[in-house]
């Protein structure tokens, strides 16, 4: 999910005051009085409990993104769980406020309508992961996309993992047991394709480039 367009970053810069949540805090978003949050630092995960009364996790918010923008739009409450998995900093503005700038100019509000078509396409593509292929390939195409929303990935080399995130946060992403994120990831490090660094996880390109007539290895997902 890239991040936001700076004429949107300019309307927090501007108007928006700091606050910051700990870890496993939940960020307040929706209603009449409900804030919009830029995160400047931490990670925040969209989820929701299922039937079993399990978390589900549909999506990972990084620095540079935005939490309760859309349901700041018409003052809507959504039963959707913004969870800070590392502490949080970020600026944050009043729902008058950010619709009225919105408002303020075409160009802001093409900015905002484009952006927001877009983190709506990369949370579809990530659900459509999730249930339509098997863990391996779900692993991979996480972690291309949570090290391309940092950085290109290296066509030779090492990869740093831009988040050290536990097993169980990884699990949850990409909707799978625990233990099958554990021994999956064992099974990459057997192979030479990752290796710790500390709690640093460090990606061998070849995990994404497995053949040179594959021109698009992770799918961009």
């Amino acid at each position: 999910m890239p991040k936001e367009p700076e004429l949107i970053c300019q309307i927090f810069r501007q108007f928006g005051h700091v606050r910051t949540f700990d870890r496993g805090e939940l960020i307040p978003h929706g209603g009449s009085e409900g804030l919009v949050f830029l995160l400047q630092q931490g990670v925040v995960t969209f989820g929701y409990y299922d039937r079993s009364i399990r978390h589900q996790v549909f999506d990972v918010v990084l620095p540079g993104r935005t939490v309760g923008d859309l349901e700041s739009l018409d003052g809507s409450t959504y039963p959707i769980i913004a969870r800070c998995i590392r502490p949080v900093r970020s600026l944050a503005v009043g729902r008058e406020v950010w619709v009225d700038r919105l408002r303020s100019s075409v160009d802001i509000m093409q900015a905002y309508a484009q952006s927001a078509n877009c983190k709506h396409r990369c949370t579809m593509e990530g659900m459509i992961c999730n249930y339509t292929l098997p863990l391996e390939e779900r692993l991979r195409k996480f972690f291309h996309a949570l090290i391309t929303a940092h950085y290109s990935i290296k066509e030779e080399g090492w990869n740093p993992c831009p988040v050290a995130l536990t097993v169980t946060e990884v699990s949850r992403i990409v909707a799978c047991n625990r233990s099958w994120v554990s021994r999956s990831i064992s099974s990459w490090i057997a192979s030479g394709l990752a290796k710790k660094d500390g709690r640093m996880l460090l990606i061998s390109s070849r995990l994404f480039f497995r053949s040179e007539h594959d021109s698009d290895p992770a799918g961009g997902a």
